[in-house]
């Protein structure tokens, strides 16, 4: 665990009173090759998809969001590359790519507990045009799947199965999100670094990234400010710590880390909560080994074109090809792709600006760090 302390704004020149500024565990998960994606069921339940043996991974949290136990379960042959994992309309119903089988399945989690067994009650083939769907999306009705292998988008209305639409897209399509203020739809292509647009008229096109910003779209997710975000990965030579906001009409807003950790930093996935300003990033070595696997707390203003406040939290276990991460409860909970790791993240550097009020650009920072300025700290280590 590693634990820092945070400023309270509040504080007097002599005394001052702390939480933990940054508290990072590493959890052991049942063995695996390769531990991807991650969903939150409910406030007690996560499940995690480890594609090389096809297993689902239950991990069972407490009422403080610390995990207390996990079990692994096999749904389908071990050959089968479970892989995309997302939440149906209510929280007994989990949808899952099968990535080597070409079919999506439907999963009942089961109960909040690690002997509880997950069932597949539905399996839907992918059409026959399209191949190796890798993530999944739930909206309106839809199931909308990235096709990695055979680079298609597919949508699959969930009322009728047969109801379905292919597109061909550059490759390779990794994520796909729907823009909840125009109703487009986009797809992250990493190898081509191109975002694919299906406007709501129907009409399709591809945007590339331009080589001044990055290279290797993937985390691609909807934010709670109405609007898509975009992570670039970056290559095996560096990454360029920027991240897009994909705006109503389809321009694209591009950010960049400043801080010395993040200004090199490979981009992978991103996580939200409430709070439409505030967000993290989850830096990754996947493409690059001497990237940093951390993740980067950001405060964004509405409609700004500049980072506010960025800090970091670094994963202790480098080189460990961090993978997704998720928020739930105050907590942030990162898959480690090559470890069979989770790893759970707390603090008052995960609740950002003004809990924390400190940026890694800022002056005050480069004066005294993390340091109080009190004489006596008081820790307050409540979880």
């Amino acid at each position: 665990m590693v634990r820092l302390c945070s400023t309270n704004p509040k504080f007097t020149s002599k005394q001052a009173q702390s939480l933990p500024s940054k508290s990072v565990t590493e959890y052991s998960l049942p063995a695996a090759r390769e531990t991807h994606e991650i969903i939150a069921v409910n406030d007690n339940l996560l499940l995690i998809s480890q594609q090389s043996d096809s297993s689902l991974v239950k991990v069972v949290l407490d009422n403080n969001g610390l995990p207390s136990g996990s079990s692994k379960w096999q749904l389908t042959t071990p050959f089968s590359g479970l892989h995309g994992l997302a939440l149906g309309d209510s929280n007994s119903i989990v949808w899952a790519t099968a990535q080597f089988d070409n079919v999506v399945l439907r999963i009942d989690p089961g109960e909040s507990n690690i002997n509880s067994a997950p069932t597949v009650v539905l399996t839907i083939p992918i059409p026959s045009s399209a191949l190796g769907p890798h993530s999944i999306l739930v909206n309106d009705g839809n199931l909308w799947v990235a096709c990695k292998d055979s680079s298609h988008v597919v949508r699959i209305s969930i009322a009728n199965t047969s109801n379905t639409s292919v597109y061909s897209v550059s490759r390779r399509p990794i994520f796909v999100a729907v823009h909840s203020t125009s109703k487009d739809v986009y797809a992250s292509l990493d190898m081509s670094s191109k975002i694919w647009q299906l406007s709501k008229d129907g009409g399709t096109k591809e945007i590339d990234i331009p080589p001044s910003v990055g290279n290797t779209p993937v985390g691609l997710l909807a934010g709670p400010d109405g609007n898509v975000w975009v992570t670039l990965l970056g290559n095996s030579t560096t990454g360029t710590g920027t991240f897009g906001r994909i705006n109503s009409d389809a321009s694209i807003t591009w950010f960049s880390l400043t801080s010395n950790i993040g200004l090199n930093a490979g981009l992978i996935h991103i996580a939200f909560d409430t709070n439409p300003s505030r967000f993290w990033l989850l830096g990754s070595s996947t493409a690059n080994a001497s990237a940093p696997n951390a993740v980067f707390t950001v405060t964004v203003a509405a409609k700004s074109t500049r980072i506010a406040v960025q800090n970091t939290i670094m994963l202790p276990t480098q080189w460990s090809s961090t993978y997704r991460v998720i928020s739930r409860r105050g907590s942030l909970y990162v898959t480690e792709l090559t470890t069979s790791t989770l790893a759970r993240i707390s603090g008052a550097v995960v609740q950002g600006w003004p809990v924390w009020p400190v940026s890694e650009t800022w002056d005050q920072y480069a004066d005294f760090g993390l340091g109080l300025k009190a004489k006596d700290i008081t820790y307050n280590n409540t979880p």
